[in-house]
Formats: structure tokens, sequence, C-alpha cells
């Protein structure tokens, strides 16, 4: 399974791993905002780092507004994240590229990043409600990730800068 995903600034995380270890939760792997959902890639993975680089050369770098807490059902506690025309437009580009392993998010796709997975509804309500805000309103979105999953973790495959490539 691989996944698109843009890894948090170091203070987000490190808030947000300091949250999972005080209420003894976690997610899939550290936490990261998917730019679409994870997917099996049936060739060769430097076919899928030459398609991602061709679709991420096209967008350009967007800012991440961070929200509130919210829950889903499933009992999954995650930050609410926004990027506006620029994130819809990235996640669109991106779906086109495998089929997703499962259809859980559709269209009505939130963008996220993911506290804890795992816990009943009303666990999952109870702590979206009592948790403090995230020490930052916003980062700026400059590169993405492809990430392989591995066991219970997430395994870096490479890193794409968002917009033009750096002139040589």
């Amino acid at each position: 399974m691989y996944g698109v995903l843009v890894w948090p600034p170091e203070d987000l995380r490190r808030f947000m791993e300091d949250l999972q270890a005080r209420h003894g939760v976690k997610g899939f792997g550290p936490p990261h905002l998917n730019l679409r959902q994870p997917f099996d890639w049936p060739y060769e993975e430097e076919a899928l780092k030459i398609a991602l680089e061709g679709i991420l050369r096209g967008h350009p770098p967007f800012r991440l507004r961070l929200g509130g807490w919210g829950f889903f059902p499933q009992g999954v506690v995650y930050l609410r994240a926004s990027g506006g025309g620029a994130f819809r437009s990235l996640h669109h580009a991106l779906e086109p590229l495998a089929p997703p392993l499962k259809e859980i998010e559709g269209p009505s796709y939130i963008p996220h990043l993911t506290l804890a997975l795992g816990l009943s509804p009303e666990e999952a309500k109870a702590l979206a409600e009592r948790l403090p805000p995230p020490p930052r309103r916003s980062f700026l979105v400059k590169e993405a990730a492809l990430v392989r999953s591995e066991g219970e973790g997430l395994a870096e495959v490479a890193r794409f800068p968002l917009g033009p490539s750096p002139k040589r």
C-alpha cells in the first residue's frame, strides 16, 4: 500500500505525538495529512515516482490552515485542515493515479491529521471535545512525501517539491 502525504512541521508533530502519549492513542504511522486515499501500485516503484513528480510539478506550494478537533463515528479523532482551492486541485489531480484501497472518503473527503484510531464512537467524541488547540494555525506545504506501508507504520520512499523543478 502506498500513500501521498504531507508531514507536519516539527512543532505540530511533537504536539500531536505528546497528545497521543498522554491519552494512550495512536494513528497509522507518525502524524501526517493524506493528499489522497492510500492505494496499491501494480508497477515498479520507480514508475510511481516519475508519475508523482510530474503531477506535483504542476502544483504550487500552498498554505494549510488548521481548524479544531473532530471525530468520525468509526472511532477516529482528527485535527481538521483546510488548503482551499490549491489543496482541492492537488487532491483531484492525485486521485486518478490509482484506485483507492477502500472507498472510505469519496467526494466528501475532509483534509485532516489523524490523532487516534480504533476508539469507540463515544471515546472518540469525548477525546475530541477535551483536546487543546494546536500550537499553530497554519503552515506552508512545500513538498509531498511518497510512503509505503510497512507493518504498522510508514516508510518514506521519496519526497517531491511542489511547483516547478529547481533550476540546475
